[in-house]
């Protein structure tokens, strides 16, 4: 039916946001700001009903790592320039794909902290961050994984089971938030890595079209 049509109506193939940060930040600081801005991403996700089988991470480091003669003189790897003509470390950048499209917090943000780990230089300085959900679809369209697995002999569907139940409370907490964050405000419901020192998410939802409100 027409209806039908209209509600398999394809979606944008990514969906995605980036981060200049206002200094240079150490490994562990950009690993928050990238906690921050996949869980910011995820929630997006939710509200727009869409699901994601792909996370792209791309980290761009500061000049510093080559203007600093220390840092400049411990570094091995490939060198590039930036917009402005400037010498940077090449960026980082690569993709993990998900065993299912999910807008999971739970499983996205440990598939993103695990490609983060193992693209990025820890001894360098970090200045901006992208963070991309790559083959976005329509949740209404995502093929489930009890749709197309074969029976497995050696699977524990008990813990398949409960897995699921998980993740169903979770999208409900997360619906749940998007209501009182709509209602209050984005900063009415926060989490610790919010309010650690680096943290930026408190500051992105008070600007409105990328100027403090």
């Amino acid at each position: 039916t027409i209806s039908d049509i209209k509600a398999y109506k394809p979606r944008a193939k990514s969906l995605g946001s980036g981060q200049v940060l206002h200094s240079p930040y150490t490994f562990e600081k950009a690993k928050l700001i990238v906690r921050e801005m996949t869980e910011l991403l995820v929630l997006d996700l939710v509200e727009q009903e869409l699901v994601t089988d792909q996370m792209v991470l791309t980290i761009g480091y500061d000049i510093e790592n080559l203007t600093d003669a220390k840092r400049r003189r411990s570094y091995r790897g490939e060198v590039t320039t930036d917009s402005y003509g400037r010498a940077i470390p090449k960026n980082a950048h690569g993709s993990i794909n998900l065993d299912r499209y999910t807008s999971s917090t739970k499983l996205i943000m440990k598939a993103v902290t695990e490609l983060f780990d193992r693209i990025v230089d820890e001894s360098l300085l970090v200045r901006r961050v992208n963070l991309v959900a790559n083959h976005v679809l329509d949740e209404a369209a995502a093929v489930k994984p009890a749709e197309f697995e074969q029976l497995n002999l050696f699977m524990d569907y008990e813990e398949q089971k409960q897995e699921e139940a998980e993740l169903e409370r979770e999208k409900i907490l997360q619906r749940t938030a998007l209501e009182i964050r709509k209602r209050y405000g984005k900063n009415a419901i926060l989490k610790g890595l919010n309010l650690e020192e680096g943290a930026t998410t408190i500051d992105r939802n008070r600007q409105v079209g990328g100027h403090k409100a």
